[in-house]
């Protein structure tokens, strides 16, 4: 790898709260009106609406993570709407074309996929090995990875 710095193991917190506000700020696009996220121990609750003609209010509970190199795959097997009535799983492409492509895709059957090379600057090498969904945010741990120092401002890009 031979990086300015090197990891073999790394162990990382994301913040509950800082994560839900980036959901907010980045998929609330239509049909979703509403959208808010809950962590607690081993459960990620997203609660929100989509308006189909009339307002939809649905809840989605997740309850593990796969993480593998710098794909992360989040499966949303317990999906329902008007507070119990489950979701077919093609109701799952109303927002497929919707979504943030910068951000997120919409794999069948109804997996949100997330690349880290959409996050990462191209100085910072890095794989996931473990997601887990805690109390108040994301346990995250990195294996092996490495940084160099990043480029002069005009020379930085993701990817």
């Amino acid at each position: 790898m031979n990086r300015f710095v090197e990891w073999d193991s790394l162990h990382l917190r994301v913040d509950g709260a800082k994560l839900a506000a980036i959901v907010r700020e980045r998929a609330l696009v239509p049909p979703i009106e509403r959208i808010s996220l809950r962590l607690s121990d081993d459960l990620l609750r997203v609660e929100g609406a989509l308006r189909k003609f009339i307002s939809i209010p649905f809840k989605v509970d997740i309850s593990a993570i796969a993480a593998s190199g710098k794909t992360i795959r989040v499966p949303l097997h317990s999906a329902s709407a008007f507070g119990g009535i489950p979701i077919p799983q093609f109701l799952f492409g109303l927002v497929k074309g919707r979504l943030p492509a910068d951000l997120v895709q919409l794999e069948s059957p109804a997996t949100l996929v997330f690349s880290l090379d959409r996050f990462l600057p191209n100085f910072v090498d890095v794989e996931v090995r473990e997601i887990r969904i805690v109390d108040g945010g994301l346990a995250v741990t990195l294996g092996r990875g490495g940084a160099d120092l990043p480029l002069p401002n005009s020379e930085v890009s993701h990817g």
